[in-house]
């Protein structure tokens, strides 16, 4: 099991994968080593040389030859590596804090955006957490944002159009978070949200008495405009894309006319949430994402289906666009076959020749291998069969499930090649937000799991996204109601479909996962024999005032999806698990991190203290450096070598 931790949630050796806009070369930052790294196929891995220094995000010059890198520090720091002279110029922006490249992965024709946040201002730039959130054993999310209304107002944006500088700031409207360039790298929109969730829309206009050069040409408020998301700007910077609600309540892509404010639906299917990737120069969509219970590709022009089919003939599984080159001729692309670790491919589209690029993590397993004869530990002893290390990924099975309502549930059953006949010992593992899903993709949790003997299923109950809004609408108001109802009838048809041993079964989430495990120990009749709970509210009111009195991005999520403090404090308070906390019947395991800005960690103390007082069994572990989701390597692995533990008590085999 410790060597499983390891290789599952120990630090990856390659994140914030870019393309180089000539599609020669890629590159990575590494939790392993600081540093930044480029691999060229023929040529091998090379660390870029700027010392031995954290880089925090990176991105290719836009015609190539040069990387841009954002190095970490007290004062953080810009700089443009030149990969022919070897020459690194400084080119930090002048009056920002803490910096991340916008939209790296879109290529430009001669500069770079820049945002970040003003010198001592808190506020979360956007930048990516990376690909530590989809290690960590309790699906971590890690957000960073939570300071004080208003705050949002410091972030500024800077336009690099030299490799030797200087940034330029690019006067915006207060609040903006995300601006959008045409193919010239001209700013032609920017788009906001206030207070109560409306997604404002601004227009780049050089007219007289425009104040800031921009004005306000269309808002959308709840609950619709909840749920639609800017996508990108067209070709001729008069149009801005929108993912937003279509046919059926099922999001397309609509298009705003940034001149008259008028909207028309571009895309869409009707029956499914649909997203799309753009052509990188003509801004028209090329390719069409279908959710369900596998993405689904959707070709839009005949020349890329045909070339589609070519490379899924090849590398049949799930492809994830990464990134494009400006002539869309090289793309970066993440499979996912279902049998294998996910891997990378630089795909040529012209010769369809594929390079595998040496970015995955080492040591995971691939190949079956046979046990040693009379291997014997805590596993055998507690009644599970060690899986060898160097077992092949166990595959991931989806599943439909009705709830008792009749409403069909999408799942994902992951169950332990090589151990004994079912029913096995099982966790339920409980996806965050409430609105977001899990996929069909590779879960390093539920490979773990697998890897120690588990089953693990993973279910999409009401309320999670890429179901269209009704079905995301299902958990308004419901936390703790109907969404808890469909994790019971996800247990209880694992148990009849012989997957599952009812009496050997636990909860585990994180967030929102962590309140639902949570709501099972307490709330909700026995049915698990152990709650794994990591950065989980326990007190509803006490999150939402936090909530309402913070600039989170997800602020007005929260409220109109979860409840207002004090207009719905009754139920909230009914629907929090420390309110139960003296009729707990399960056994519970509470992580949480310290440093926790969405969820404050006392969340956790304070419940810890409630079931100690009642004297029910509990384990509190609070981790100093983590926010909203445990995010560094070496925490990844304490925890779940904590969670082995617990699972391998709790999930034992009693014999009578």
């Amino acid at each position: 099991m410790r060597a499983a931790a390891r290789r599952w949630f120990g630090a990856d050796p390659a994140v914030h994968l870019a393309l180089d806009p000539r599609g020669g070369a890629v590159s990575w930052q590494s939790e392993r080593e600081p540093g930044l790294f480029v691999w060229r196929p023929g040529e091998g891995v090379r660390r870029v040389p700027l010392g031995r220094v954290e880089v925090a995000d990176h991105a290719w010059w836009p015609a190539g030859g040069a990387v841009l890198a954002v190095l970490s520090g007290r004062r953080p720091r810009v700089v443009l590596h030149d990969e022919a002279t070897g020459r690194t110029a400084d080119v930090t922006p002048e009056g920002a804090g803490e910096v991340h490249v916008v939209d790296r992965d879109q290529p430009r024709l001669g500069s770079l955006l820049l945002a970040g946040s003003a010198p001592g201002d808190g506020t979360d730039t956007g930048a990516s957490a990376g690909t530590a959130a989809d290690t960590n054993p309790a699906m971590a999310d890690d957000t960073r944002a939570g300071t004080k209304a208003g705050a949002s107002s410091g972030r500024v944006w800077h336009l690099l159009s030299s490799r030797t500088g200087p940034a330029l700031r690019v006067p915006v409207p207060a609040g903006v978070s995300r601006l959008f360039s045409d193919p010239d790298d001209r700013p032609r929109a920017a788009t906001a949200r206030d207070a109560d969730g409306a997604l404002v829309v601004y227009a780049a206009d050089a007219r007289e008495g425009s104040p800031g050069g921009w004005r306000e040409v269309w808002r959308s408020g709840p609950p619709g405009g909840l749920v639609t998301h800017p996508v990108d700007v067209t070709a001729d910077g008069h149009g801005l894309y929108l993912s937003a609600p279509c046919r059926g309540g099922f999001l397309g892509v609509r298009l705003l006319d940034l001149r008259d404010g008028t909207v028309a639906t571009v895309l869409d299917d009707g029956g499914q949430d649909l997203d799309v990737v753009l052509h990188p120069v003509t801004r028209v969509p090329q390719l069409a994402l279908l959710s369900g219970p596998r993405q689904e590709h959707r070709a839009l022009d005949a020349e890329l289906a045909a070339d589609l089919a070519a490379l899924t003939a090849r590398h049949p599984g799930e492809l994830q666009l990464t990134g494009l080159t400006r002539d869309n001729a090289t793309w970066l692309v993440r499979l996912d076959d279902g049998r294998t670790p996910p891997r990378h491919l630089l795909w040529e589209r012209g010769t369809g020749v594929t390079h595998h690029v040496p970015a995955g993590r080492p040591g995971l397993p691939r190949e079956p291998a046979r046990p040693r004869r009379g291997a014997r530990s805590l596993l055998g002893r507690v009644g599970l069969r060690r899986r060898p290390a160097t077992a092949r990924v166990a595959p991931t099975a989806t599943v439909t499930i009705r709830a008792r309502d009749g409403l069909p549930l999408d799942g994902y059953l992951v169950t332990p090649a090589g151990s004994a006949a079912p029913p096995y010992p099982t966790v339920l593992l409980v996806h965050g937000g409430p609105w977001s899903r899990d996929t069909w993709g590779l879960s390093p949790e539920a490979q773990w799991l697998a890897e120690c003997g588990y089953a693990s299923l993973r279910v999409n109950f009401r309320g999670s996204e890429g179901y269209g809004t009704r079905f995301l609408d299902l958990g308004r108001a419901d936390w703790g109601g109907g969404m808890q109802d469909d994790l019971e009838d996800a247990l209880r048809w694992a148990v009849a479909e012989g997957h599952a041993d009812p009496g050997r079964v636990a909860v585990m989430g994180q967030s929102y996962g962590g309140y639902a495990a949570l709501m099972a120990a307490t709330a909700r009749p026995k049915a698990f024999a152990l709650a794994v709970a990591v950065c989980a509210p326990t007190d509803l009111v006490a999150f939402l005032r936090h909530v309402k009195g913070s600039a989170h991005h997800e602020r007005a999520h929260f409220l109109h999806r979860v409840g207002d403090p004090d207009r719905d404090a009754d139920r909230l308070r009914e629907r929090s698990p420390l309110a139960h906390a003296a009729r707990c019947h399960t056994p519970v395991l509470l992580a949480h991190g310290r440093e926790d800005p969405l969820v404050p960690w006392t969340h956790a103390t304070t419940m810890a203290a409630a079931l100690a007082e009642h004297g029910h069994p509990h384990h509190c572990l609070v981790l100093s450096g983590e926010g909203h989701g445990i995010t560094r390597p070496a925490n990844r692995i304490r925890l779940a070598r904590v969670v082995s533990r617990q699972l391998a008590f709790h999930l034992a085999e009693r014999r009578t």
